[in-house]
Parts: structure tokens; C-alpha cells; sequence
């Protein structure tokens, strides 16, 4: 709260008798909550979109006709996995200009609106080619989302729970989260958990039915205040900030909002300067190896062929049952992420997510070798690819998976988050789709175990990285971390 330049003895001394009042006054989160809940439906398509890979790819791999679609070539397979990743691509550069022009807000309206037509395509499929359209329109509205929404819950969130929001929390009690689950993770899980049992019609008309849910609510929920004072409408932005806080009185935090987005107003050619400085160059270069690092992650890889990994394992298990199991593991996972990345950090998150992906991807090519080189009983190592895949999966979710994209909503000025989000997004697709593209050649000329020591190799080298390079931005406003972007 900024304070008054001068002022007589007993002014002063109300002054901080109101200040004490000040800090011992307790915030109010649960409308910051409550918008990222009702953002969180279009999280939980994005998961439903993700979750339809692993069943249908395996229907589709093994059966003769799946809902009247003929057996795909491993060509078909091939491009159906890698073509919502390559449209994430076209997603991002269009989130860009929407946000840039519309908002944030409003950019995230819109990519309801190809994600609806994918599911549209999926309810109606009857030849793969209308897969292909749904899983490209499924992938832009993906692009939109990625490139917006860290910046817009980032911007809309108060500091000390800036951390939880990017999870999408369902729930909070004032300062105290009861239930934080992310809502990507449950789509994941319900994706994996309906597929086996149901068409792909229907997987498709229950999909519609939450796109037109989150298409009715979301546009009830305020835009950033910051978006507001960029266009000129403090009137506006001060609501905003007072439905965010629940209160009255945010003169104050606005003006400071106001000051912050006054000295980012900067023209194009401005813009392009200020990347050349070496702070945000060094920003820019960190988050360009995060995506380097995703793609030895191989989560898409994991999450679009995992039946198809766990079948290859020869476990007696039902494949669709380990698949379900995992994915329902991961969302206790997302949860736990949520109630530290505001107690470590962002950075020992990282690590000891990136740690765990590398060991279990070590362990799996450990489990194929002993298959293929040491011919051991597959029914005495069921355990190993199963324990493998959890620890993975449930690695993922609590760091590399939410992390890094709050990273970009947190780590460069107003003048430059809109470029900072577009190059983060389509460089991230661009590794996504060269590793599901990648995944079935390279498995068919090396073999699972030395393509999967790969992977964890990578991932290694990451851990190292993360720990030298990676800036704490825990606990701090998004204006103390541009002063103090390096650590």
C-alpha cells in the first residue's frame, strides 16, 4: 500500500493503526477460485481431448472396424497422434493475435469454439478423415488455451495463490485450499475410463455437452484488470479488481495495476527491442529448453500410446484397466502439486518431477530389455511396466506438466508476455508433434528399451539445467519478479 508523502502525528498514528488492521485482515480467494473453476471446464476437454488418444488409438490399432472404421495403418495411427499437436501450432499463433485484439478472456471463449467443432467431428465420424478434422480442430482450440491461459490467471490471481490457479483449483476456504485437482487430469481419467466401454459417438456427445457448459458460464466471469486498463476502461478494471478481491476499496492495487501497464505501453518495433535484452533473452532461451526437455519427457508419446505400451509389456493385466488406474493416480498426484508449488516452489517442483519421469522411463526400458535380451517371464514382471507407468505418470503431473507454463505468465513484462506465450505454445507443439511422429519409426529401428533409455537421458540432462537455471518465483509479485528476473 503505498504511503502518503507527509502528515501530522495523529494521522500518522491512525495510519498505522488502519495498517495494522491492514495485515491482519484476511484475503479473500474464492472468487479468484471460482473463475478458474469455470475455466477449468475447458481444462477438462482439453484432458478429455488427450484421454481419447490411449483407447481409441489401441481400438483402432487392433480391431477390424471400430464404430465403422476400418483397421488403421500404422501410417493412419501415425498422423492421427501427431495431427492435434502440428494444428497446436496454427492454435497458438491465432491466441496470440485474439489476445492481443479481444483479450484474454475472449480468446479463450473462442477456442471453445474449434474444440466444439472437434467433438462435433468425433460424435459424427464415419471414415478417418473426420478424425483427422477433429483431432486438428481439437488441436487449435489447444493452441488458443496454452497461449492465454497462464497469462490470463496469472494476471487475475493474488500472489500468495498464483501457484494453485495454473492447476485450475475447484475449491478453497479463504486462505486454506481444501481440494485442488487438476481438471486437465480428471478429463485425462475419464477419457481413459469411458473409452473402453463406450463409442466413440457418445464419448463425442458427452464432450459437447461440457464445451457447451463452459461456452454458457465463462463469459460470466470478469476479464484481467490488466486487459481493462490497457484499453482505457479504469471503470472497468476497477470492478473487475473488486469482484477478484472481495473488496470495496482497491484504489490503491489499481493504481499500482495502472502504473505497471502504463510503463509496458510500448509500440511493436519497441517490443521487438526489448527482446534483444539479455534478461529476456535468457527468459526466452530457458523456456525454448523446457520444450527441448518435454520432448525427452515423451509425455505425448506415454499418453497417446499407452495401451499400446502396456500391451507391447505383455502384462496380464487388462491394458484399459492399468491405463484407468494410472490416470486416476495422477489427478492424487495433481492434487498434492497444487498444495506445494506455493511451499517449495516452482523449481524443486520441476526437479523432482523431471527426476521421477527419468528414473520410471529407465526402469521401463529395464523391463523390455529383460523381455527381449534375458527372455523373463512376463507374468512375473506385470508389476514393473505397471509401477513404471504410475510413478511417470504421476510425476508429470506434479511439475512438468503445469510448471512451466506458469513460468511464462510470470517471467516476462506485459510488453512481451503475448510473444513469450506464442513462442513457448508453438515450440511446444512443434517438439509435441515431432515426438508422437518419431515415436513408432524410432521403436521399430532401435526397440522399446534403448528408445525409452533415450528419453530418460534427456530428461536427465534437464534435472541438471533446472537446478542451475530456472529463477524461484514463489511468493512473489508478478512486478518484484521482473525486477528480479534472475534468481
Amino acid at each position: 500500500m503505498a504511503k502518503p508523502a507527509a502528515a501530522a502525528p495523529a494521522a500518522v498514528a491512525d495510519q498505522g493503526r488502519s495498517d495494522n488492521n491492514c495485515c491482519v485482515e484476511k484475503k479473500t480467494f474464492w472468487s479468484q477460485h471460482l473463475a478458474s473453476v469455470t475455466l477449468s471446464l475447458i481444462m477438462f476437454l482439453v484432458g478429455l481431448a488427450n484421454g481419447w488418444s490411449s483407447p481409441y488409438l489401441a481400438k483402432l490399432s487392433l480391431q477390424e472396424s471400430t464404430d465403422g472404421i476400418a483397421k488403421l495403418t500404422s501410417e493412419q495411427l501415425t498422423w492421427l497422434a501427431s495431427l492435434m499437436n502440428i494444428a497446436r501450432i496454427f492454435g497458438a499463433c491465432a491466441g496470440a493475435v485474439a489476445q492481443d485484439t479481444a483479450g484474454r478472456k475472449m480468446s479463450l471463449c473462442f477456442a471453445g469454439l474449434p474444440m466444439l467443432g472437434g467433438w462435433l467431428c468425433v460424435a459424427t465420424a464415419s471414415r478417418v478423415e473426420w478424425l483427422y478434422a477433429a483431432r486438428a480442430c481439437c488441436g487449435f482450440a489447444m493452441g488458443m488455451i496454452w497461449t492465454t491461459l497462464s497469462l490470463y490467471l496469472a494476471e487475475i490471481a493474488d500472489p500468495e495463490i498464483r501457484g494453485l490457479l495454473p492447476l485450475c483449483t475447484p475449491l478453497s476456504n479463504n486462505e486454506q485450499v481444501l481440494w485442488n485437482i487438476s481438471a486437465q487430469s480428471i478429463g485425462l481419467f475419464l477419457g481413459n475410463l469411458m473409452g473402453p466401454y463406450i463409442s466413440m459417438k457418445i464419448f463425442g456427445y458427452v464432450a459437447i455437452g461440457f464445451n457447451l457448459l463452459f461456452l454458457l458460464l465463462f463469459p460470466l466471469v470478469p476479464d484481467s484488470p490488466y486487459r481493462y486498463i490497457t484499453i482505457g476502461r479504469l471503470d472497468k478494471a476497477e470492478a473487475s479488481l473488486a469482484w477478484l478481491r472481495r473488496r470495496a476499496d482497491v484504489k490503491a492495487e489499481l493504481q499500482q495495476l495502472q502504473d505497471y501497464v502504463e510503463s509496458s505501453r510500448v509500440s511493436l518495433l519497441e517490443r521487438m527491442r526489448e527482446f534483444k535484452d539479455p534478461i529476456y533473452m535468457k527468459s526466452f532461451l530457458m523456456m525454448f529448453m523446457i520444450n527441448i526437455f518435454s520432448y525427452f519427457g515423451a509425455y505425448n508419446v506415454t499418453n497417446n500410446y499407452m495401451e499400446i505400451i502396456i500391451t507391447s509389456s505383455r502384462v496380464t493385466i487388462e491394458a484399459s484397466t492399468i491405463v484407468t488406474s494410472i490416470q486416476g493416480c495422477s489427478i492424487v498426484s495433481g492434487l498434492l502439486a497444487t498444495f506445494r508449488v506455493d511451499r517449495y516452489g516452482r523449481r524443486f517442483l520441476l526437479i523432482a518431477s523431471s527426476l521421477g519421469m527419468a528414473l520410471s522411463l529407465t526402469s521401463l526400458g529395464v523391463h523390455f530389455l529383460l523381455l527381449r535380451r534375458f527372455d523373463f517371464d512376463p507374468a512375473r514382471l506385470t508389476w514393473l511396466p505397471c509401477l513404471c507407468l504410475l510413478c511417470y505418470s504421476m510425476s508429470y503431473t506434479a511439475g512438468c506438466g503445469c510448471i512451466p507454463s506458469a513460468l511464462v505468465g510470470e517471467l516476462f513484462s506485459p510488453r512481451l508476455k503475448t510473444l513469450a506465450s506464442l513462442v513457448f505454445s508453438a515450440t511446444s507443439a512443434v517438439f509435441s508433434s515431432l515426438s508422437t511422429m518419431t515415436f513408432l519409426p524410432f521403436l521399430e529401428l532401435v526397440g522399446p528399451a534403448a528408445l525409452f533409455w533415450f528419453y530418460s537421458a534427456g530428461i536427465y540432462a534437464s534435472i541438471v539445467y533446472y537446478y542451475y537455471y530456472v529463477p524461484e518465483t514463489m511468493g512473489k509479485s508478478l512486478q518484484d519478479i521482473q525486477k528480479e528476473p534472475d534468481k
